[in-house]
């Protein structure tokens, strides 16, 4: 009689993903790409370390995913609000909401590290995060509507603009995005792109 296998029941494939790269990114808030421990992130997703090696060889491979995953959860948040005024809106609430969290200031902290700035860099330079298909939609929806010409105004200049706003605003002047703050940016932007 053959012994039962140690590892029934326990969760593969998205499932463990999802819990290693939540773990990477808490693992990055809680001490930084420096201190960074595979073994600590494993732990924290209950699988063995080989299980993390074996999806992502190397924990810059894993930072990176962990951020790529974060990015797309934001922008997989944003909405159709039926307007580029109201999506840019969610975007800058959003934007503002990751980094009101300490978990989300500290992964702004790891990220603009020095030895985090080849992780960052490549991942900047991913076709799958630069033209993320939830942004993308929110591009494609405004130029439907005439709201935003894409060829004249490249949408990672506007992106950039909105979401480096808010982290001025937390992250340098330490105050809070209120609602008329917000609509200001927005307001700004959109005539802008007009």
């Amino acid at each position: 009689m053959s012994e039962p296998r140690r590892d029934l029941g326990r969760p593969r494939g998205q499932p463990i993903e999802r819990a290693i790269l939540a773990a990477t990114l808490s693992e990055l808030a809680a001490v930084g790409l420096d201190g960074l421990s595979v073994p600590r992130v494993a732990a924290a997703a209950g699988v063995n370390k080989t299980t993390v090696y074996r999806r992502w060889p190397t924990r810059e491979a894993l930072v990176a995913a962990a951020l790529q995953a974060a990015l797309h959860e934001t922008a997989e948040a944003i909405g159709d609000t039926g307007s580029l005024r109201g999506d840019l809106s969610s975007l800058v609430h959003l934007v503002a909401a990751r980094l009101d969290s300490a978990e989300g200031r500290a992964l702004v902290r790891a990220g603009l590290s020095e030895q985090a700035a080849e992780v960052v860099g490549a991942l900047s330079q991913d076709p799958v995060v630069r033209e993320q298909a939830e942004v993308m939609e929110v591009i494609a929806r405004a130029a439907a509507r005439g709201e935003w010409d894409p060829c004249r105004h490249p949408p990672d200049a506007v992106l950039a603009m909105v979401t480096g706003a808010v982290m001025h605003r937390v992250l340098m002047e330490r105050q809070p995005v209120t609602p008329q703050w917000a609509e200001a940016v927005v307001d700004v932007v959109v005539r802008g792109l007009r």
